[in-house]
């Protein structure tokens, strides 16, 4: 009941937001005329960087996976991560698709913790790159001092500055998590923190599996960069997917380099402020704000972020028929039988090759 009345005020914050939007829009007419003439040809480019972003995931995520041991063939990778982007779009947080690919891939090879430590690092490093990008962007901007030829205002001068600030925190907090969660001195600290809790005896066993999970990619360094490339091209290709959207419904009105800047603060505020599937209302709210602090405007920051969930849901569609083919696939499987399964797992292990 409790988790239904949280879920329902969600909704209704959702809603508000949108209304919100809504109402500070004028003319609606005027503006539902500008989406339906927006550039269609554009439209699509920008769903097709959006969707080669979604493939660049799943391959980055194979890069740590055969790190720990994993096989996992192109297809299957695609097929994980194309489950992830339909439960990010339609589930309340972007959170929810990592727990669903995760969960897809123990279904498939039941190792739990190798799974969760793949999805959790693949993340942490998703999220310090796409910060380290409105970082770079912002501080460009501050040291030339205009963006599209234009002198910066007041108001756009000081979001860069905060932008640029904020930004570089929370890089380095990221990359700091990350350093914690390979180190074994961490580790241990945490374990002795976590065996003076009341639920230790449950807590302890899950830690400990997911600390040999870590493990492996203390001597995997070189995967750890190739998912932070993998990651770049991410940003890259979901910035250019924003500004085609812009250009689609008003050509030059923001250019690449401030999408830049303002695509990271996006994706942080919607994995913070997890309300409505695929973030509707906290997305388009971050995109009118953030498009009238460059200048570029609140109505087409608000078109440009309906505009973007639109693509998002299209083309994450593939992702809920591949998890229902999933489902069925796991119904059909004969549990494993207890015998089988090692009664305990060692503090210390090389990984073990799985091939799917």
């Amino acid at each position: 009941m409790r988790n239904q009345l949280i879920t329902i005020l969600k909704l209704a914050v959702s809603s508000a937001l949108l209304y919100y939007l809504f109402v500070k829009l004028g003319d609606p007419a005027e503006y539902w005329r500008k989406v339906v003439a927006a550039d269609k040809e554009l439209l699509l480019l920008g769903a097709l960087c959006y969707a080669s972003a979604v493939a660049i995931s799943g391959v980055k995520w194979g890069i740590l996976l055969r790190a720990a041991g994993f096989v996992v063939p192109l297809p299957r990778l695609l097929h994980y991560q194309w489950i992830a982007e339909f439960f990010n779009n339609f589930l309340p947080a972007q959170v929810g698709g990592d727990v669903m690919r995760g969960y897809a891939l123990a279904s498939d090879t039941h190792r739990t913790a190798d799974a969760t430590a793949s999805v959790l690092i693949d993340r942490f490093i998703g999220l310090m790159i796409f910060m380290l990008a409105a970082a770079v962007a912002s501080v460009s901007m501050l040291l030339l001092g205009q963006s599209r030829g234009v002198r910066l205002e007041s108001d756009s001068l000081l979001f860069l500055q905060l932008a640029a600030l904020g930004s570089s925190g929370v890089t380095l907090l990221l990359l700091l998590m990350i350093a914690a969660l390979l180190s074994r001195t961490v580790k241990q600290w945490f374990e002795r923190l976590l065996e003076r809790l009341p639920l230790a005896s449950r807590l302890l066993p899950i830690w400990q599996k997911l600390a040999v999970a870590f493990n492996v990619y203390r001597m995997r360094l070189d995967a750890l960069l190739w998912t932070a490339i993998g990651s770049a091209l991410i940003v890259i290709l979901t910035s250019i997917n924003i500004w085609l959207i812009a250009r689609a419904v008003t050509p030059d009105s923001i250019s690449l380099w401030e999408v830049l800047a303002i695509n990271p603060i996006i994706v942080f505020a919607l994995v913070v402020v997890p309300l409505a599937p695929g973030g509707l209302g906290v997305r388009q709210l971050s995109f009118a704000g953030l498009f009238q602090l460059m200048g570029a405007g609140f109505t087409l920051g608000t078109t440009v972020g309906l505009l973007q969930q639109l693509i998002g849901y299209v083309v994450s569609l593939p992702g809920g028929f591949f998890w229902l083919t999933q489902r069925k696939r796991i119904v059909t499987l004969q549990p494993s039988s207890p015998s089988s399964l090692p009664s305990s797992l060692p503090t210390e292990s090389p990984p073990v090759r799985q091939t799917l």
